[in-house]
């Protein structure tokens, strides 16, 4: 917007450096209502005569304007004071282009607010306050000096529910107020008439205001204040930098600070230097603490001595708890390190703000895809840690987007927000697992798009959500799904197990063609059939296949099902379980059968032919304390017991 001619300094004044200061100056002789919404909690830039400059609040730079333009008076509707007077009566710089004007104008607002001292302002009571201050320039003996009243807190201050009479007419008044405002003349320029009452709403978001704010009527200003752009988050910089490390910043830091800054601010510009004095120095310490203000964290999660000393053994704990899967471990613990040491993206000039580590795991079911993403959690959280798992089979329509980031304004559970941004929001530094992700329906995986490039997410309120500490996963079955054309039982619910085996005779002496097979599978749903390929382009090299189990980890998975079994009816019954060779040999020879099913397979079987009998075993004949209880042997059986019957002695 072209700045007019009365927006220049006046009175030996410095211009209004920011466009919206400017549009603000111009919209007073304009509507007699103005909504500022945008950035209206930060610190502002105001220019002092003197050419310095001082940052300020929204009502010190609202004043600033208002006297610039001959008003007599700034109010405000304080929620912790209630009405109060922002500008000082007294301030040599106030206007005064009548003297008996303006100690009128003063005795009479020095009356309102004694008037509503310690009012607590419902719809009636401010009503009353609106017609009060309207009144003010009524009659011959009317005010002719113009007063504005700033209610900062619009949004909480009206009523949302507009169903009571005293709401509806409140919204009425201020609608009137907007047709029917007071004009005076205006102060130092003969011939010209002012909007006597200026009222300023202040919110957020403009949505956030009851739909029955007259938001609309061409009495209303809607003025957006935006974030500090390149130039400002510069001068900022300058300032803080100067402030917190006692010396001039270089020209390499303030690029640094007002680079890593964006969309941040001015308040947020503030804490990011500050957090940079406290972490170690370095080229990208400034990049660091914007990552850190950004989360609402000030310590660097992956940086602690803790996790480096976790991540140290990566690679032998991981193996102890995936058993088979070395090269899936080793590509693992390649992505924790680059996330450790900050080196994730380091590729891409503009890849600050990407989470710290993304998995996707793919391969037949029981391979241990979903116990990978646990260890994971467990080394970088603690012991008791859980990823924050979301099944992706619950997410086939595109409604249930609404789940992850919340429900649109005027929908039920709109305030509660979504179950994704809430819990990174609640733990910026987590392990999110999105189980069976290509379950989910083609426009939710477009929410990812955003995640893995930008690292932030916008939730349905319009707060932005950071993923830039979490560490992402995802797991897939693709490549597993019964084909049309060569299974019959695609239909049958054992299809899945059926497949897999099929997979483990068809690819078992050709383990190339066996991940050439998930990867194609891969790379079609992405390119193909959903036609995301800038998605799979996003998850980059992080792509891993989890193959078969071998003998050996079969043989290893069914040794600590039986270990824990054992331990368990130890702790419990106080009795020793003990499994012979011969009952084991015959596990074994099952588990090997069934190596399609993976070490979930070996589990449900211990399941059924050891815990099962076992639980009935001593549920009916209880053990005393310190006996013991032999599995002495599994005899084939076509019985409940899938097929064997256990010898107890």
């Amino acid at each position: 917007m072209t700045t007019p001619a009365d927006s220049t300094p006046r009175d030996g004044r410095t211009a209004l450096p920011e466009a919206w200061m400017r549009e603000v100056d111009l919209s007073l002789s304009l509507a007699p209502h103005l909504l500022l919404t945008g950035n209206v909690r930060d610190l502002h830039q105001l220019p002092v005569p003197e050419g310095a400059v001082r940052l300020v609040t929204l009502q010190d730079v609202l004043w600033e304007v208002c006297r610039a333009r001959g008003y007599g008076a700034l109010l405000t509707l304080d929620p912790l004071r209630g009405l109060e007077r922002v500008d000082d009566p007294e301030d040599p710089r106030a206007p005064a282009p009548r003297t008996e004007d303006r100690r009128t104008a003063d005795a009479r607002i020095a009356d309102l607010l004694k008037r509503y001292e310690g009012t607590e302002f419902d719809s009636v009571e401010l009503r009353g306050l609106l017609v009060a201050l309207h009144d003010l320039f009524s009659g011959e003996d009317g005010l002719t000096v113009p007063v504005a009243l700033v209610v900062p807190y619009a949004a909480h201050a009206l009523p949302s529910d507009t169903l009571m009479r005293a709401d509806r007419t409140l919204f009425t008044a201020i609608e009137a107020l907007g047709h029917t405002a007071p004009t005076i003349p205006m102060p130092g320029r003969p011939g010209e008439r002012a909007f006597g009452l200026t009222l300023i709403w202040v919110c957020e978001q403009q949505d956030h205001l009851p739909s029955a704010f007259p938001v609309a009527s061409d009495s209303v200003r809607v003025i957006r204040l935006l974030r500090p752009n390149l130039d400002r988050r510069t001068q900022l910089a300058a300032r803080f930098v100067r402030r917190v490390f006692g010396a001039e910043a270089q020209e390499e830091e303030l690029k640094s600070v007002a680079g890593a800054t964006d969309g941040m601010t001015a308040r947020q510009v503030h804490t990011t230097v500050r957090t940079a004095a406290t972490l170690p120095p370095g080229p990208t310490v400034f990049s660091d603490a914007a990552r850190l203000v950004r989360v609402g964290i000030t310590d660097d999660p992956w940086a602690g001595d803790a996790v480096r000393r976790q991540l140290a053994g990566a690679d032998a704990y991981l193996s102890r708890r995936v058993l088979g899967q070395p090269t899936a471990v080793r590509k693992t613990v390649d992505v924790l390190t680059r996330a450790a040491v900050g080196l994730t993206g380091a590729q891409s000039s503009a890849a600050r703000n990407r989470p710290r580590g993304v998995l996707f795991l793919a391969g037949p079911t029981g391979v241990g895809k979903t116990e990978l993403a646990r260890a994971v959690t467990t080394l970088l959280l603690g012991e008791e840690a859980q990823p924050v798992r979301f099944d992706m089979s619950e997410f086939r329509v595109d409604e249930s987007r609404q789940r992850l980031i919340g429900a649109p304004p005027g929908y039920v559970g709109y305030d509660s927000g979504g179950e994704l941004t809430n819990a990174v929001r609640a733990q910026p530094a987590c392990v999110l697992l999105f189980d069976e992700i290509e379950k989910a329906h083609e426009r939710i995986l477009d929410l990812f798009l955003q995640i893995l490039d930008d690292g932030r997410l916008t939730d349905s309120r319009g707060s932005t959500v950071y993923f830039s500490e979490c560490f992402i996963i995802f797991t897939s079955n693709l490549g597993t799904q019964p084909t049309k054309e060569g299974n019959e039982k695609e239909n049958d619910p054992d299809a899945a197990v059926h497949r897999a085996e099929e997979l483990l005779q068809q690819f078992t002496h050709s383990p190339d063609a066996y991940f050439n097979h998930f990867r194609a599978a891969y790379e079609d749903f992405f390119d193909r059939k959903i036609g995301r390929p800038e998605l799979r382009n996003r998850l980059g090299d992080n792509y891993v296949t989890l193959g078969f189990i071998d003998k050996e980890a079969a043989s290893r998975v069914l040794d600590r099902s039986l270990d824990s079994v054992v331990t368990r009816v130890r702790t419990v019954h106080k009795t020793e379980l003990v499994v012979s060779p011969d009952a084991r040999h015959a596990l074994m020879d099952a588990a090997v059968a069934k190596l399609g099913l993976g070490a979930r397979g070996i589990l449900n079987l211990v399941e059924s032919s050891v815990v099962n009998p076992l639980s009935r075993e001593l549920f009916h004949r209880p053990r005393t304390e310190g006996s013991r209880i032999t599995l002495s042997d599994l005899i084939p059986e076509n019985d409940e017991n899938d097929g064997w019957r256990p010898v107890w002695d």
